[in-house]
Formats: structure tokens, sequence, C-alpha cells
């Protein structure tokens, strides 16, 4: 048996940065510890699913408690955790509380009673429970959002109430030369309500002198959970709406780099690859997604469907290069995969018609090469040609056409 080694997709530490991100963690920890930056400050570091935000996330973290971990309460809080929760509010606090109550010296203990009681206080209160945020927002929606004037004046001596007490407690931590940073982690994957509920406790509740909030977002995400939420308020520009939102809660809006073919050939190469990633490295660095968790599911899938390849009797004269093409097209778009496997002349089609030698929208060329199966293939082809950036660079030097009669046994071996 080979011996195959997997990636795996959990946050990476310093060893394995190579992405290289150490290139944000040291400014982003000055940022923080500098006495002079003002309070309440929120970062979010924007960047899609799979981009590496919570790695970054955890290397801030650790940077902190390895240089600065007498300066610094550090709160980790995953809200995805506590996504069956019916408000966020209370588990964001209790996080807070646990890690207080967590000091070895006890230093904190009249903080951490206080917040037990303000806690117990903020669960039995019926008006909150009720509310659960939902009818409070930020200042421009509050300013645009009518429905919402009513309903402030009944919460506003709670939600100024329960404040009060928390910057007394976070101020008596400043006393003691404490700060208080909130990771907030997994945000999008939660539901589009519970997101933006989440965002409002903390713009509420959070936005306290001495408190730092750093928060991993996939804007689009974001975007959407503002648009289910105030979408019936009719407000005129709806695209909007959602920058405006992140503009009025985030301070320093940190977008990750996007990977260039440079640096996802070094993410492939310094991952331990296989021979079949080794081998066509120039191909994967034109034809991957610039997104680590694809990166690593792709050179996950080729080290198996190499093993495969060598166990197997028959499949060792399988064209390599189109493998790999395959199995990028399995992880980076399923739907046009599993087209591909009901139909393997879609890939004789796409690939005719990225090379110029088709044209997608004249029935007659798929009739003269396709036959029977012509309205199929066209059809499919005028859907999927140009969903993916990536799909032209998989077909403008590929060779499904010359390997059409065995494309079915390329299909089985990776699977669907």
């Amino acid at each position: 048996m080979p011996d195959i080694a997997m990636l795996s997709d959990a946050p990476a530490n310093w060893r394995g940065d190579l992405l290289q991100f150490r290139r944000y963690v040291d400014p982003l920890v000055s940022i923080i510890t500098n006495p002079d930056t003002e309070t309440p400050f929120t970062i979010g570091i924007y960047g899609a699913w799979g981009s590496g935000k919570s790695t970054l996330l955890q290397m801030v973290d650790r940077r902190l408690l390895d240089r600065h971990g007498e300066e610094i309460v550090r709160v980790r809080f995953n809200p995805w955790v506590h996504r069956r929760e019916p408000e966020m509010l209370l588990p964001l606090l209790n996080a807070l509380h646990a890690e207080l109550d967590q000091d070895p010296e006890h230093r904190f203990a009249g903080t951490v009673r206080r917040l037990g009681t303000i806690m117990a206080k903020l669960a039995a209160d019926e008006m909150l429970k009720r509310l659960t945020l939902s009818s409070m927002s930020v200042e421009k929606i509050d300013k645009l959002a009518q429905q919402y004037a009513a309903m402030r004046g009944q919460v506003d001596s709670q939600t100024g109430r329960l404040r009060g007490l928390l910057q007394q407690e976070v101020d008596r931590l400043a006393e003691q030369g404490k700060k208080i940073v909130f990771f907030v982690d997994d945000l999008d994957r939660c539901e589009p309500d519970q997101i933006i509920d989440l965002l409002e406790s903390i713009k509420l509740f959070l936005d306290l002198k001495h408190v730092f909030v750093v928060i991993a977002l996939a804007k689009d995400v974001v975007d959407r959970g503002v648009l289910v939420k105030y979408q019936p308020f009719g407000f005129p520009d709806q695209a909007a709406i959602g920058d405006d939102y992140l503009d009025k809660m985030i301070q320093l809006p940190l977008h990750l780099y996007p990977l260039g073919p440079a640096e996802v050939g070094r993410f492939i190469r310094e991952s331990r690859p296989g021979e079949l990633a080794r081998k066509h490295v120039g191909t994967l660095e034109r034809i991957l997604t610039p997104n680590p968790r694809k990166i690593k599911r792709v050179l996950n899938l080729l080290r198996v469907t190499e093993a495969i390849i060598e166990g197997t009797p028959g499949l060792a004269a399988l064209r390599t290069d189109l493998v790999v093409r395959l199995v990028v097209l399995r992880v980076q778009s399923p739907e046009l995969f599993a087209s591909v496997l009901r139909q393997p002349g879609l890939l004789v089609a796409l690939e005719l018609v990225h090379q110029d030698k088709l044209a997608a929208d004249v029935l007659q060329g798929f009739q003269t090469r396709f036959k029977a199966r012509a309205e199929t293939l066209q059809k499919l082809t005028l859907t999927f040609r140009g969903r993916h950036d990536f799909l032209a660079p998989i077909f403008a030097d590929s060779a499904f056409e010359a390997a059409a009669d065995d494309l079915p046994v390329y299909l089985t071996m990776i699977g669907g």
C-alpha cells in the first residue's frame, strides 16, 4: 500500500503558513496593542469561504498570547456552534465570562461574579428575549426603517442599562492594564438572520471603550443576510445596503490578498504533493481557483486518484493531464461534473467551443459532430461555458476529444 498523507482543512499554524499570512499578523497586533489606538475598534477580515480567515485569526490570537499575554484578554467566539440559540448575545457574553473565570490567579473574580448577574438578568428579561434584537439595527438602518422607531422607546432604557453595566466591568479591567479582544469566526456559516443579529449585538453591546472585535467575514454572505432581513422595508438601493451596513460597523476592513498563479504554485510545491500534482503543477497554477481550501481538496483527491491508478490494472495508460483537469472540475464545479457524468460528450463540446473549433450557438455544428445528442449537448454547453473563469484554461489546451472513447473510464475512476 502506498503512503498517502492528506492535507487538513484545519487552520494552519506558523510552521504551516504556506500563504505568508504572517505579513498581516504583526500590523494587526500593533494596532491592537498601540496605546494610541482609539476604542471601540472593530476589524473585519474579509475573504471568501476557504481563503484562510480562520488561520489568520488564530495566528493573531497566538501572537497576542505569546507577546502580550498579560495585557490582553482574548475571547474566542464561534457563533456557528451556538446557531440553535434564539439570540447570540448570551453565548457571546458567556465566552467573556468563561475566559475571565479561567484566570489561574482569580484576579477577575468580582467581574466574573457581576457578569454572571448581568447574564442571569438578561436571560430572564422577557422584553429582550422577545425582541432578540430583531427590532434594533445600526444607526443608518434605524433612520431608514421607520417601523423600528416606535419600538426604540421601549428598549432604549434596557439597552442603555446593559451597555452601562458592561462598560463598568470593562473599565475595571482597564484599570488593571487589560484590553479585551473578541475573535469572532465562522459567522458566515450561520443563517442570514443570525448573522445580522450577532453583528447588531456586537454593535449595540460591545461598542465599548477598551474593547476590540476582530470578525472573519465572507462579505457576500453578509450582504445576503442584510438583504434578507431588510428587504421587506423597501429601501431604494438594495445593493448598497450591505456596504453601508458594514461601513457603519467596521473601522478597518482588511481584504485578504487574492492568490496569483505563483502563490498557487508555491502552495502546491510546499504541500508535499503527490507525483500527479508535481508533474502538472504548471497546469494546476492556471486552472485552480486561488482558494486554499479548494486547493487542498484537489491535492488530496489527486493523491488518492494516483494510488487508485497505480493499483488498478489497465489504468496506467490514462492521460494524467486529463485526470488532473477532471479532478479540478470535480472539486471546483460539482454541478458541471454531475452533468459530465450523465453526458461525457459535454467535455468534448466544451473543449471544441473553448478552442474555437465549434460555435456554441450554432446547432448545425453540434449535429454534425454529436448527431442525436446535439441538442442536449448544445444546451448544456450554453449553460456552463461562461459560468466559471477557470473553464477557459482547463479546456484551452486539453485533449478530451482524442480520448473520447475512454472518457467513461476516467469518470468512473474519479466518481460522482
